[in-house]
C-alpha cells in the first residue's frame, strides 16, 4: 500500500488546528490506475486530498463517504476515508468516459453540483448531509459544506501542478479550523496569510516529511502525525458476482473457448482475471 503522512499542527496561540497533507505519492499511485482526461484527473486529485484531510477530524472507528456530484447525476467522484488513514477514490463510469468535454473544474461540476457526505459513526448508525456547490471549485465548496452542514468555519487550500503529460508534480492540501473560543478575526488573518504565502507550498521538491511541511508554518507547533494509505479492500471473491452481468450465454461461450475474463475494480483499478474453472463454479 502506498503511504504518506499528514501533519497535525496547532497555532501557537492554541486557537486553531491545522492539518497539512502532501498527497503527491497517493495521487500518483491513484492516477496510474484510472485513465482520465486532465480535468477529471485534477478533480479527483482535489477531492481525494480534501477528503484525506478530514481523517484528522474523525474518531476511532468512524468512516466518511464523500461524493462530489456534477450536474449530471451519473457523473460523480467518490472518496471513502477512515479514521485509521485508509483512503480511496474513484470516478463513476459516466465521468470516466466523458473525455475532456469540460475545460476546467467549474465546467465539469456545472451549476447543479452538490457534495454529499455520509458518516458512519459506528453501531450501524449513519448520517448523511447534502450541500450545494455554489463555487464550483471543490476546494471552496468543501469550506461551504462545513459552514452549512457542520456550522463550523473551516478553510481549505489546495496546491497542485502537472507537467505537459498531465502527470502530477505535487499535490498538497491544508485544512484550517478555528476552535470554538478563537477570536473572530483569526480565520480571516490566517486565510490572508495562506494566500500571500502560497509559494511556500508550491515548491516542487518540498520535503514531504515532517520537517519540510511543518517548517512552512512557523507560527504553528507540530502536535502529531497520521499515516495515510490508499486502500480498497476489494478481492477476487468479492467481485466475482459482477460476472453475472455478462449473462449466462456469454459466460458459457467464454468457458467453451477457455477464455479468461477480466474485471477491474472501480474503486482502485486493480484487475482480476477469472479463468474457465472460475466460470464453471459460477454457473453451477
Amino acid at each position: 500500500m502506498m503511504k504518506t503522512t499528514m501533519m497535525k499542527l496547532m497555532t501557537k496561540d492554541r486557537q486553531a488546528r491545522i492539518f497539512l497533507l502532501d498527497s503527491t505519492a497517493l495521487i500518483r499511485e491513484l492516477l496510474k490506475k484510472q485513465q482520465l482526461d486532465p480535468v477529471t484527473k485534477e478533480a479527483l486529485a482535489t477531492t481525494l486530498t480534501m477528503s484525506g484531510l478530514l481523517c484528522g477530524l474523525m474518531k476511532d472507528g468512524q468512516r466518511l463517504s464523500i461524493q462530489v456530484n456534477t450536474s449530471n447525476p451519473l457523473a460523480y467522484i467518490r472518496c471513502d476515508v477512515e479514521a485509521n488513514g485508509n483512503v480511496r477514490g474513484y470516478v463513476s463510469d459516466e465521468l470516466e468516459g466523458h473525455r475532456a468535454k469540460a475545460c476546467n473544474i467549474a465546467e465539469l461540476i456545472g451549476n447543479r453540483g452538490f457534495i454529499r457526505v455520509t458518516k458512519d459513526i459506528g453501531m450501524g448508525s449513519m448520517f448523511t448531509s447534502t450541500v450545494d456547490m455554489p463555487y464550483q471549485t471543490i476546494v471552496e465548496d468543501f469550506s461551504h459544506f462545513f459552514r452549512k452542514s457542520e456550522q463550523t468555519e473551516t478553510v481549505f487550500r489546495y496546491y497542485s501542478c502537472y507537467n505537459e503529460e498531465s502527470e502530477i508534480l505535487y499535490s498538497r492540501g491544508i485544512l484550517f479550523q478555528p476552535l470554538p473560543f478563537a477570536e473572530s478575526e483569526l480565520l480571516a488573518r490566517w486565510s490572508e496569510w495562506m494566500d500571500q504565502n502560497d509559494h511556500k507550498f508550491r515548491v516542487p521538491d518540498l520535503d514531504a516529511g515532517e520537517r519540510g511541511l511543518s517548517d512552512c508554518l512557523l507560527d504553528a507547533d507540530l502536535v502529531g502525525v497520521e499515516e495515510m494509505q490508499l486502500f480498497c479492500g476489494c478481492s477476487k471473491e468479492m467481485l466475482v458476482g459482477l460476472l453475472y452481468g455478462l449473462g449466462q450465454d456469454e459466460l458459457a461461450e467464454a468457458m467453451r473457448q477457455k477464455q479468461d475474463l477480466e474485471i477491474v475494480c472501480s474503486g482502485c483499478g486493480k484487475k482480476y482475471v477469472y479463468n474457465a474453472k472460475d466460470i464453471v463454479s459460477l454457473l453451477k
